[in-house]
């Protein structure tokens, strides 16, 4: 059973060299700045956009669009700062979690504690993962993928599921959610910038970033033989700074995310059984296959041997 310390290591920079030669991570502070920098420059470039070009079509596509990015923010850094691996400064971040928690009325303290229950239990019955596919459905006889995979997320229940997941406590984690909102609010309102606020931020992050949410939680561990899946397009990979490749972060937790590509070969040269997938429409094509070969209902995925 993997502990805090495995999963929330100290850079590799602090510690000394392997000597067997295998991948010896380096934290930059630099690169972190410059992921958050893209994320952020893209949000606000692609609002420009939408606003100068005008129109439903290019809003449609901005909402698209800065969810992307947000998934980015909100997800995947967020995720390498739980594990202190978005700056080589460690306090740092938490202390930055404005630019990629707060924003997402949660903290780093929040994500830290749930995803290391997650790592410590992926893969058995005390994994919290396996509530959510039963509340999303995954478990039922007689699945249907297309619906599940293409028509669920534009009913509305990625966003009504990830707001009650939303929680202030403990007090002082709350207090920094309604304090960072309470501000954002008040000089929104001042700057005559409200509609702004809730057009490119709130909008696509209850449509877009939260279906984004809502694929990558079932395409990290549903219906797998080895208990977690792999997405290796590079589009993605780009985008969302490497979050697809997840059996190598399971297997190598330490790894910060700019040098999974290395440790996801590492790991797959290993022999160690991998559950694949090229990108989005190569997931869901797996999720129907599950489903027909399960027609009682797909197993909980279970840790790899």
């Amino acid at each position: 059973m993997k502990t805090a310390d495995d999963i929330f290591a100290l850079p590799a920079t602090d510690r000394p060299r392997p000597r067997d030669g295998s991948i010896a991570d380096t934290w930059s502070n630099t690169r972190g700045w410059l992921a958050l920098a893209r994320d952020w420059g893209a949000i606000l470039l692609i609002a420009a956009a939408s606003r100068r070009v005008g129109g439903a079509a290019a809003y449609a596509a901005a909402v698209a669009l800065i969810g992307a990015f947000q998934f980015a923010l909100g997800e995947a850094l967020i995720h390498e700062a739980s594990h202190y691996h978005l700056f080589r400064t460690r306090s740092w971040n938490d202390r930055f979690e404005f630019l990629y928690a707060l924003p997402f009325f949660m903290t780093v303290a929040q994500f830290r504690e749930e995803h290391l229950a997650h790592h410590r239990d992926v893969g058995t019955p005390d994994d919290a993962l396996l509530a959510d596919y039963r509340r999303a459905g995954l478990f039922r006889p007689r699945l249907n993928a297309f619906w599940i995979w293409f028509l669920k997320p534009l009913t509305g229940f990625p966003a009504w599921f990830y707001l009650t997941k939303l929680s202030l406590t403990p007090w002082r984690c709350g207090a920094k959610i309604v304090g960072f909102w309470t501000l954002v609010t008040l000089l929104a309102a001042r700057l005559g910038a409200l509609k702004l606020l809730a057009l490119y931020w709130l909008v696509p992050l209850w449509t877009a970033h939260v279906a984004f949410l809502y694929w990558s939680e079932i395409q990290d561990h549903f219906a797998t033989h080895s208990g977690t899946r792999s997405v290796t397009g590079r589009l993605g990979n780009w985008l969302w700074h490497n979050n697809g490749l997840h059996a190598a972060h399971h297997a190598r937790a330490g790894v910060a995310w700019f040098r999974l590509p290395e440790a996801h070969r590492d790991f797959a040269a290993s022999g160690a059984p991998l559950d694949l997938s090229s990108g989005f429409l190569d997931t869901y094509r797996q999720l129907r296959a599950a489903a027909l070969r399960h027609p009682q209902g797909v197993p909980a995925p279970r840790r790899g041997d």
